[in-house]
């Protein structure tokens, strides 16, 4: 089932990118139809309806979780609202996948409010914090929580703009029919507010022009699916006798490209990637890094050098380790020809981490099964690419992280990663990701804990791309 959703969601974007392979970028439009293709349908601001809806919304969601699910939490009154209003603000016992995955969901959509209706990146980061702490305060019997707050409003933030920008890649304001029906409906799970609202403006069959968000002049998109060899904690890739195979399906998006092109707008350039394995706890990764803000410190023909201020959301759930993270990243990014097409481009980030949820053994604190706690750490990449696809990339990703509420300890973490891309075809790759988790945590009274996690994944690619032909 998981299979074909992930299909029947990315199958419209497949055959957006794959209209061009390489083209040309045109040349800029007269002012009055910059404006058009900027905007889309052109709707104006509406900050009345973005505050609105946002309470409207939680409503709906408090009383579906109370008259359908039962959750008891949700059984709000003015008692309970009194009780959070006059209370203080704590870590709650949530399992994992719902603080670390569901809320920064939930986060996207109060993002969304204001995205769908007008507002652009900063004028909508103020929903999502804003919705965050009505739904603590009164969405909830339960005490309010930081973690909740940080998680949905940096979380919601990051997917709530990449989101948006995806489901206007999927969309196509040009065309009608049932292929116009069906890519509202793809757009939907990723954008389930715009979708509501476009429906509601009479957008999902009038015909305008597109936003500029559907089409960046750079854009990589590879699906697909393999197996993967899943080793158990704390061996190493010397023997296969207690390899596990598990089937992967993924989605790897590259949306925009500095280096390319002029980037103003924050997460006009981002990577994404999606991994279920079925056998292994199915959604195991869901990790996007987008640009916020960047500018040119060095550039020629040959090189290209950037000051890059960026934001990452970080879920990992592989049955060994969980990991989840909102981090803040500075650093410097280039790209350096080495010859024809082919392209070696670095990045070396500091990460902030404002908040990360991490497993070991004693973690958490009541029912719950990790630490929360900030950190710092970093980001380092090398990878040969060629027109914009890369062929081999190396990553190195060490972490830091204090606990303040769990466990007294302190988490070190490293990623060390390899990615070798094959072409095979011409829309045809054969992948293989190899990567190395180590997890050390030490403790106040003097213990200590590793977990060493290795990975090692074959699969087979559908690639569609675009790309302008002129490499900047």
């Amino acid at each position: 089932m998981r299979t074909w959703t992930v299909g029947l969601v990315f199958a419209p974007l497949r055959v957006i990118l794959g209209q061009d392979t390489t083209v040309v970028a045109p040349p800029p439009p007269p002012p009055a139809v910059a404006d058009s293709l900027r905007c889309g349908f052109c709707n104006r601001p509406n900050v009345f309806f973005a505050i609105v809806e946002g309470p409207l919304g939680q409503a709906l969601n408090n009383r579906f979780n109370a008259w359908v699910l039962k959750d008891t939490t949700s059984y709000v009154s003015s008692e309970s609202w009194r009780r959070n209003l006059r209370g203080t603000w704590g870590w709650d016992q949530d399992n994992f996948v719902v603080n670390m995955l569901g809320h920064p969901y939930a986060g996207s959509i109060h993002f969304a409010w204001g995205r769908s209706n007008g507002l652009g990146f900063w004028g909508s980061t103020p929903f999502t914090f804003f919705n965050s702490v009505l739904w603590e305060y009164f969405g909830e019997t339960t005490q309010p929580s930081i973690n909740d707050l940080v998680d949905t409003g940096l979380g919601g933030i990051a997917l709530g703009e990449m989101f948006h920008r995806i489901a206007a890649t999927i969309r196509n304001n040009e065309i009608g029919g049932g292929g116009r029906f069906l890519r509202e409906l793809a757009a939907l799970p990723f954008d389930p507010v715009g979708t509501v609202n476009r429906g509601l403006r009479g957008e999902w069959s009038r015909r305008g022009p597109n936003p500029i968000e559907h089409n960046p002049l750079a854009t990589l998109l590879r699906t697909g699916g393999g197996v993967g060899i899943v080793r158990a904690p704390g061996s190493l890739l010397t023997s296969l006798r207690e390899a596990e195979l598990s089937s992967i399906f993924f989605a790897d998006l590259k949306y925009g490209d500095a280096f390319i092109d002029t980037l103003r707008a924050p997460f006009s350039a981002f990577t994404a990637r999606v991994l279920f394995a079925p056998r292994h706890g199915g959604l195991t990764q869901l990790m996007g890094e987008g640009r916020i803000a960047g500018a040119d410190i060095g550039r020629n023909e040959g090189h290209r050098h950037q000051l890059e201020f960026g934001q990452r959301f970080e879920y990992l759930n592989n049955g060994a380790l969980q990991f989840g993270a909102q981090t803040l990243q500075l650093g410097l990014s280039s790209r350096v020809r080495l010859g024809g097409k082919f392209w070696l481009r670095t990045r070396a980030m500091g990460d902030a981490i404002v908040l990360a949820g991490i497993n070991a053994p004693g973690a958490g604190t009541g029912m719950r099964e990790y630490d929360f706690g900030p950190g710092a750490g970093g980001t380092f990449s090398a990878g040969i690419e060629h027109g914009g696809v890369p062929y081999l990339t190396v990553r190195y990703q060490p972490a830091w992280i204090h606990t303040i509420d769990g466990a007294d300890a302190n988490h070190l973490m490293s990623l060390v990663g390899v990615e070798l891309s094959i072409p095979v075809l011409s829309h045809l790759d054969l992948v293989v990701h190899s990567n190395y988790y180590d997890r050390v945590s030490y403790y106040a009274d003097g213990t200590r804990s590793r977990r060493r996690f290795p990975e090692l994944r074959a699969m087979a690619a559908i690639k569609t791309a675009r790309r302008a032909a002129v490499e900047q």
